[in-house]
């Protein structure tokens, strides 16, 4: 869990059972299938991403305050969008090396 949050147990009181509420589970192991076989419910798989970067970031600074008519400024501010998703996302980061 993230730093900061806690899991806390919630209790149901005993009035509140006693009129047929019962606390419901969260989390489940089993695997539920419709009636062709097919999973209900899929986890999220836990594959680390990543992107390459096809310039350093200051030559993308520079090339996004180009005219605006070009696709090279577009393209650079698409970039810089990115990284700043990536970097919030905690998505790895890869520099392209000249090559």
């Amino acid at each position: 869990m993230p730093d900061g949050v806690t899991e806390r147990a919630e209790e149901v009181s005993a009035h509140i059972e006693k009129g047929g509420v019962t606390k419901s589970p969260t989390q489940f192991k089993a695997q539920v299938t419709d009636d062709s076989g097919k999973p209900l419910v899929q986890t999220q798989k836990t594959k680390k991403t990543k992107i390459e970067i096809p310039a350093t970031k200051e030559k993308l600074e520079s090339l996004s305050k180009g005219d605006t008519n070009k696709s090279i400024t577009w393209f650079a501010v698409d970039w810089l969008r990115r990284i700043k998703k990536a970097f919030f996302k905690g998505v790895q980061i890869v520099l392209r090396q000249n090559r």
